[in-house]
């Protein structure tokens, strides 16, 4: 089921502002032969970690597609060095420029990683989990990080001997293509095509693809186009993503690892970046291997069907207000983007705000059918049944 606020935090690093090219990949740990094993939590999708910074506690958002990050107040109170200036994107394709600073010490676990960079984005949604950080791509980028969603526990090391893995749901590990050390993997669809595609624990899909990717692949039944749409609904970290076309596909074929999933459906983004999300966590375990540049997937079961139902309009936020995001063409002339949603089965959603969504379950979870009261620009309001549609 698509969440209600399909929320993306990858922040890639485009180029530096100053004349000689920023990396993110400095500093590390010089410990040796450590193992972690990090428990996590999760809302919605995403995970949280504990890490420890001068002494004290802190709750951090566990990022693969970002670089590390702290808030403003933590700059202060770790009186942070001040590094450079630089340019990143978010998941759908908006760029900023900010500031990056040094962290001198970050505990993962017992194990110190020292003179980490970290940007100074932090986009104000962030405060609904409570977060003062983020753990990203390149505080990990000398570790073999394996992720157990069954057993929520994040295994940090550099001991490739304490973690059971096969060669046989391996593939290469691509981090050499931004200055963060992003981890790409390669997929395979239909008719043993390969795309490369972003491990990214920020994006809590199972699947995220640009129109730009999708116009690369062979029109010869790798993908199907099962419907087209109109609206937003993405938010990434600077914010929500443009109004445009979005169409909705289904990949009947895609192999990761060991795993074969059957039937993928996903709605397409104008921009930005293609990834696979933390929801492959719920079928089985992943391994980042960055010291010897391999990645694992060992799936619970060899064969997946995760084709859903799916809604005839996607919810987002909009200036905190529960709103239709993305309209498929079969409903277009029922509702519009952008109108707000005031009630569910007669739950009252006028007030809801950003925080509200993204730490309560999804608000059509469990439902096949639903009774929407909606308010258009002009204040009218008008009742509507929607059911989910199987495609």
């Amino acid at each position: 089921m698509k969440l209600i606020i399909n929320l993306c935090l990858l922040l890639a690093t485009c180029s530096g502002a100053s004349a000689q090219e920023f990396t993110y990949n400095q500093g590390g740990t010089s410990a040796k032969n450590y193992y972690e094993e990090i428990p996590y939590q999760t809302i919605n999708g995403k995970m949280f970690i504990q890490v420890e910074l001068n002494g004290k506690k802190h709750k951090f958002l566990f990022d693969t597609g970002a670089p590390v990050a702290i808030s403003p107040q933590l700059v202060k109170e770790l009186n942070a060095q001040f590094l450079d200036e630089d340019t990143l994107a978010d998941v759908n394709g908006v760029t900023d420029t900010m500031g990056v600073v040094q962290v001198n010490e970050i505990k993962l676990g017992h194990t110190k990683f020292s003179h980490i960079p970290a940007i100074t984005l932090f986009p104000d949604f962030y405060r609904c989990w409570n977060i003062d950080g983020v753990i990203g791509s390149n505080i990990l980028r000398n570790s073999i990080v394996s992720i157990d969603g069954a057993r929520k526990i994040i295994i940090l090391t550099d001991q490739l001997k304490k973690i059971k893995l096969n060669d046989s749901y391996s593939s290469e590990l691509i981090t050499n293509t931004s200055y963060q050390s992003n981890p790409i993997i390669k997929v395979i669809l239909k008719d043993n095509i390969t795309i490369n595609l972003g491990f990214d624990t920020g994006d809590n899909e199972f699947l995220r693809i640009s129109e730009d990717l999708v116009s690369q692949l062979p029109d010869s039944g790798v993908y199907n186009i099962l419907a087209k749409g109109y609206g937003a609904n993405t938010i990434g970290g600077l914010g929500l993503q443009q109004s445009a076309e979005k169409y909705l596909l289904k990949f009947p074929v895609l192999k990761v690892g060991n795993g074969v999933f059957n039937n993928v459906i996903v709605e397409t983004n104008k921009s930005g970046t293609s990834a696979i999300g933390s929801k492959i966590l719920k079928y089985g375990i992943v391994t980042l291997d960055f010291i010897h540049n391999k990645f694992y997937f060992n799936s619970k079961q060899q064969n997946n069907e995760v084709k859903e139902k799916q809604w005839p309009f996607v919810p987002t936020v909009i200036n905190d207000r529960l709103s239709i995001g993305v309209v498929w063409d079969k409903y277009k002339n029922e509702v519009e983007p952008g109108q707000q949603i005031i009630t569910i089965d007669e739950v009252d959603y006028s007030k809801v705000t950003l925080c509200d969504m993204l730490n309560r379950p999804h608000i059509l979870a469990g439902k096949e059918a639903a009774n929407i009261t909606l308010k258009d620009d002009r204040g009218n309001l008008r009742k509507i049944q929607i059911s989910k549609v199987e495609y």
